[in-house]
């Protein structure tokens, strides 16, 4: 039977279109965000890094790393113009097509998949042979994209350009009928803050497959995964999965 309203614990921030959306949907919100993103402001070792590799390659597995990267290239480092570029999936490639670069987006669009399809251009293109993907991403990445790519003998480097802190989450009395998750860092957060301690009868989302994987493990529960990678996909789907009246099958603007 369709509800009226459900209540969602969401574990970062959203815009005020976002809030909207959800309202319009008939989800009432809370907002506890788990992390906070801290930039490189030294730039020095990875333009060492840069000028050493002839075959550069960037790989970007978050829009987090994009903006990292517009931060590097706004520090006076020359980037090469023709320099090929892989993004995870398509609101990180809206993201860098925003400062004039055109990425290639994997159909499967998560770490692993985008690992695939950079093996499958490897060796499908021996323009490539001895390149080296440089990958911009956070300090606590996880390990299936480098892996895989080492698995395929791809030379890979990580450019460390953020950190990840996880914060001390404040969640409320109120047991919400969903909580929505957006990275594995946030349900270490939400671990880290006693989520897990009680259990919850709410329904746990995840905006794609590592972040499932990794809630999957910590709650030991059925982890209803977003059709598509970005929020008003996420929310329009949770919407559904609660039997809200107001939802919709369309995706958000």
């Amino acid at each position: 039977m369709d509800k009226l309203a459900a209540h969602i614990l969401v574990t970062r921030e959203l815009t005020d279109t976002q809030i909207k959306k959800a309202e319009e949907l008939g989800l009432q919100v809370t907002i506890e965000p788990a992390i906070d993103i801290e930039f490189r402001d030294d730039w020095f070792a990875l333009e060492t890094i840069l000028k050493n590799i002839k075959k550069p390659v960037f790989a970007f597995t978050s829009r987090n790393g994009v903006e990292a990267f517009n931060r590097f290239k706004s520090s006076g480092t020359k980037f090469p113009d023709d320099i090929r570029v892989y993004a995870v999936g398509n609101r990180t490639a809206a993201a860098l097509e925003e400062y004039g670069l055109k990425p290639i987006v994997a159909d499967q669009q998560d770490g692993t998949g985008l690992a695939k399809k950079i093996t499958d251009d490897f060796l499908a293109d021996t323009e490539l042979n001895d390149a080296t993907v440089l990958h911009f991403c956070g300090d606590k990445r996880r390990d299936e994209f480098r892996q895989y790519l080492e698995q395929s003998k791809i030379k890979v480097r990580d450019m460390v350009v953020y950190k990840t802190i996880l914060k001390p989450m404040n969640l409320p009395d109120i047991n919400p009928d969903a909580i929505l998750f957006y990275s594995p860092s946030a349900v270490q957060a939400y671990r880290e803050s006693g989520g897990f301690i009680s259990k919850t009868s709410a329904e746990l989302f995840a905006i794609g497959n590592t972040t499932a994987e990794e809630l999957s493990i910590e709650s030991g529960r059925h982890v209803h995964i977003s059709p598509e990678p970005d929020t008003e996909t996420l929310l329009t789907f949770t919407a559904q999965v609660l039997g809200m009246a107001k939802s919709s099958p369309s995706k958000g603007d």
